[in-house]
């Protein structure tokens, strides 16, 4: 929780170029479509940069496969390549989003934050 918030603060501190972003980009949000290729909905309508936008995308069923740090790995390596983002901010982006999301499961009530800390641990292994 300390590094997250620690690398929070850099990250805000050190933004470049903010937009408009979906908010949670994953797996379920994204369907085929006929007027375009690809469709996202239910977006949530944040402010930040590219690299936080794809954390929902690393983070989704990224445990339930048999070797999720390799997964997680491989979903960095392709995002940064082909949107060309900042390998070191996704990351550190990553392990924000999960004590975040972690914080949010306490509150409500549900037992699933030690998944999403154990994807935070993940993330946290990545850094340099």
């Amino acid at each position: 929780v300390a590094r997250a918030e620690a690398l929070y603060l850099q990250l805000l501190s050190s933004m470049k170029e903010t937009r408009v972003l979906h908010g949670d980009l994953h797996h379920g949000n994204i369907l085929s479509a006929e007027r375009e290729p690809w469709l996202a909905i239910d977006p949530k309508g944040l402010i930040g940069e590219a690299e936080f936008e794809v954390i929902a995308y690393l983070r989704n069923h990224l445990m339930k496969h048999d070797n999720p740090g390799q997964v997680l790995e491989r979903r960095i390596d392709q995002l940064a390549s082909h949107l060309k983002l900042d390998r070191e901010r996704m990351i550190s982006w990553g392990v924000c989003h999960c004590v975040l999301s972690a914080w949010w499961s306490v509150e409500d009530g549900q037992d699933d934050w030690h998944e999403v800390m154990a994807c935070g641990e993940l993330f946290n292994g990545l850094l340099k």
